[in-house]
């Protein structure tokens, strides 16, 4: 069974070699600016921290925490900072990064965002932990344990009364130009986010119909896409449900309290040809409003 978890783990480290430090996020459009740093300031002042386990209950599966800060608007523009570490098996990424987006005003009800990203991050290996079964030559594990690179990124940002458009990216800046072992970074290719929002109303107890679109376009392997909707009673608390295109479906909740905190809480499981992997992830979000 303890080489089936490092058999799973090797599996896991050489798929998400292809993108960057960013998770695969469940509630992705509350947190935007953890792709695109448009997002900043454009929901005033906040503080957020959230956490991503996948295929819980598998030892040394991949585990996210992301904190990021967003300050409000001082004469239309917003900083923001941001940290990001990615965990599986032996493997760890992170990030540090510094937004800042400026607001423009639009015709009738609409603004416009335009947002930059500047920071560093960094891949760390620890050799020390992988249990070899053999000591013959791997391809796939290098004898470079730790490399930095800079990070880069841009995006913008759409807003009106209900609908929303975004599209960015966290780095357009591939590691490999950076990093003399190339083999060490594994092509971590620059993801393209693109996420999309309307909000319906329903006519009753001041509740919402909130339908988005999520996609990541990645150099190289498939792109992914999320659909699914929310509702939302007396912007109280919102529940709601979506679909992955790489067969997943999850399940997700958010309580509003008046003091300015947000809880939420999500959940995915397989479907489709996924639907016999019995082993779930979750994520947790907590947002502080000031």
């Amino acid at each position: 069974m303890k080489n089936y978890y490092i058999t799973l783990a090797l599996f896991l480290l050489s798929t998400t070699a292809f993108s960057q430090t960013q998770d695969n996020m469940l509630m992705e459009r509350f947190f935007m600016n953890a792709f695109n740093p448009a997002y900043v300031g454009s929901e005033g002042k906040s503080i957020a921290i959230v956490t991503r386990t996948a295929w819980s209950g598998v030892a040394q599966a991949p585990r996210s925490n992301y904190l990021y800060y967003s300050g409000a608007p001082k004469k239309n523009l917003s900083f923001g900072v941001s940290v990001i570490s990615n965990k599986i098996y032996i493997d760890t990424r992170n990030q540090y990064a510094v937004d800042a987006s400026y607001k423009l005003k639009l015709g009738g009800q609409y603004t416009l965002n335009l947002g930059l990203k500047a920071g560093i991050a960094s891949k760390k290996t620890n050799l020390e932990d992988l249990d070899r079964i053999t000591t013959e030559s791997n391809p796939f594990i290098t004898s470079t344990n730790q490399g930095n690179y800079p990070v880069f990124g841009a995006g913008f940002l759409i807003q009106g009364e209900k609908l929303y458009f975004s599209l960015g990216t966290p780095n357009f800046l591939n590691p490999e130009k950076f990093i003399d072992d190339s083999s060490f970074i594994q092509n971590q290719n620059p993801i393209l986010y693109m996420a999309a929002g309307y909000s319906i109303d329903l006519g009753f107890f001041d509740s919402t119909i909130n339908p988005y679109v999520t996609s990541r376009i990645i150099t190289g392997v498939p792109n992914q896409m999320s659909i699914g909707g929310n509702f939302n009673f007396k912007n109280i608390f919102e529940i709601g449900m979506g679909y992955k295109s790489i067969d997943y479906a999850y399940v997700m909740f958010m309580l509003k309290l008046k003091m300015g905190i947000d809880i939420g809480y999500a959940t995915d499981f397989g479907v489709g040809n996924n639907s016999n992997i019995s082993r779930t992830g979750f994520e947790l979000f907590a947002k502080y409003r000031f």
